[in-house]
């Protein structure tokens, strides 16, 4: 079978345009409501943390990466929100009958979220939080906030006294970040409705019969150590800076992603049949 079969460049980019055209109000409304959502929420926090991050530097470096991490779960909801036509049924056939092939269509969807909206997130984030930071005053305290440094992307892998993170600990973050994505990402395809709530439901779930399983080897296999809800986890140090625990979910993170826009490229192509 021809390779244009799957992916074709003029194809691909019509449907971009088409895309871009049909949705353009609506990204550009996503755009600027998270950059103000952002901003409100940022200045509440640091103004309710003001004078811990004046008196104890380390809480600058932990506010700082609570307010991200936060910020990008919101980024992976409205990345959750991918394939919205396939909510509706007439919507749906509609977008389903589209010139182009499956993987095109998910590759649009692929590009616009996680190749257009995440660094455009990202430069959000870093103008929104400054800006916050900006916004604060001293209040009756008197204490000044000028002394809290600004925003940079290097407290968010930064341990105090300056200290950044381990290599695996990074990749993890990463990966991690992105796995995350992608799952939200494939539920949009899985789901015909609510894909977004059903999605985070199975997601909780699965981590709860994971925590349960694990306490249940744990109880099996090391009975005399594990008491109640404990759980037994036996760990080897592979390299100075590397354990085997720490591997396993440094390769979780770097790998399920793979599996995640597989299922979303085949459950794409179920609904297509």
């Amino acid at each position: 079978m021809s390779f244009n079969n799957y992916f074709k460049l003029k194809r691909f980019s019509n449907l971009l345009k088409q895309d871009l055209l049909i949705n353009k109000t609506k990204y550009l409304l996503t755009i600027l409501g998270l950059g103000l959502v952002t901003y409100l929420l940022s200045y509440w926090f640091l103004n309710v943390s003001k004078y811990n991050m004046i008196e104890f530097k380390y809480v600058i470096y932990q506010n700082y990466m609570i307010s991200f991490a936060f910020y990008m779960i919101l980024v992976g909801v409205i990345i959750g929100t991918a394939f919205p036509d396939l909510t509706d049924k007439i919507k749906s056939s509609n977008y389903l009958l589209n010139p182009g092939s499956t993987l095109e269509k998910l590759m649009l969807q692929f590009l616009i979220r996680f190749g257009f909206f995440i660094p455009i997130a990202l430069i959000i984030f870093w103008i929104a939080i400054r800006l916050a930071k900006a916004s604060l005053t001293s209040g009756q305290s008197g204490m000044d906030p000028s002394v809290i440094p600004y925003f940079e992307f290097r407290f968010v892998i930064t341990r105090w006294p300056n200290q950044i993170w381990d290599t695996w600990q990074v990749l993890f973050g990463i990966f991690g970040l992105f796995s995350y994505g992608a799952y939200l990402f494939a539920g949009a395809t899985y789901f015909k409705s609510y894909a977004l709530v059903k999605t985070v439901i199975v997601s909780i779930v699965i981590l709860f019969i994971s925590i349960s399983f694990s306490m249940l080897l744990s109880h099996i296999f090391y009975p005399t150590e594990t008491h109640g809800f404990d759980i037994q986890l036996k760990e080897y140090a592979l390299t100075e800076y590397l354990s085997s625990l720490e591997l396993f979910f440094l390769a979780l993170s770097m790998l399920s992603w793979i599996f995640f826009l597989g299922i979303a490229y085949f459950k794409l192509k179920e609904k297509e049949a």
